[in-house]
């Protein structure tokens, strides 16, 4: 197992790396409430149709929800596609909190994330109310999707970090669990590792103490 700890600056995605996720739990959410052709829905996640333009910040949370309801059967208010939407997001580890907490007094750690604002607001408020913290104040600066008006596995969006924070690409570590999104940052001259979700890897393996 990698030990990255003597890496200067570290970069975090959020999904499946720091909160854990499940998007099944979000089309289970919608069929109970009126959607009738999962095919669809799941299309427009895997092809990053709908769902990719919400994350760039191209589509408002209204016109999200509008377009969602063309799918579903049944009158249904903004709190429900709400609900079934945040249905994917689970928890956030308290020993991966602890973790960044730690890795902050020695290293500078940043979050880039694809999100958007709907989810957005719903986990911050989770770990405020959870931990007693601001997500923000476990990074240096956070990096989301729906701000920039970019979405890895875009080059772009990394080399836009790096840039704004004046990181040295080979001296910073990114870490997400989305191989592609591993591919793109090697590209742009970071070091990265494809976190094995499916095998058990978490960060704490990759920061354990000899």
């Amino acid at each position: 197992m990698p030990n990255f700890s003597s890496i200067p600056n570290i970069v975090f995605d959020l999904g499946g790396v720091l909160l854990n996720i499940n998007p099944e739990n979000s089309v289970n959410q919608f069929k109970a409430i009126g959607l009738t052709d999962t095919s669809r829905i799941q299309h427009e996640y895997r092809e990053n149709g709908l769902f990719d333009r919400l994350e760039k910040g191209e589509l408002s949370p209204k016109a999200f929800r509008n377009q969602i309801r063309q799918y579903i059967d049944a009158e249904v208010s903004d709190q429900e596609i709400d609900h079934a939407w945040n249905a994917m997001l689970l928890d956030f580890p308290h020993e991966r909190l602890l973790l960044l907490q730690e890795l902050r007094k020695t290293h500078k750690i940043f979050l880039l994330s694809n999100t958007n604002i709907i989810h957005w607001e719903y986990y911050t408020q989770k770990l405020k109310e959870i931990y007693g913290v601001e997500l923000s104040d476990c990074f240096e600066k956070d990096y989301f999707s729906h701000d920039m008006g970019l979405r890895k596995p875009d080059t772009n969006i990394y080399q836009e970090l790096l840039r704004a924070e004046n990181l040295k690409a080979e001296e910073t570590l990114f870490i997400d669990d989305m191989y592609s999104n591993v591919e793109a940052a090697r590209r742009v001259g970071m070091i990265a590792h494809h976190l094995d979700l499916e095998n058990g890897e978490t960060i704490l393996d990759l920061f354990a103490k000899n």
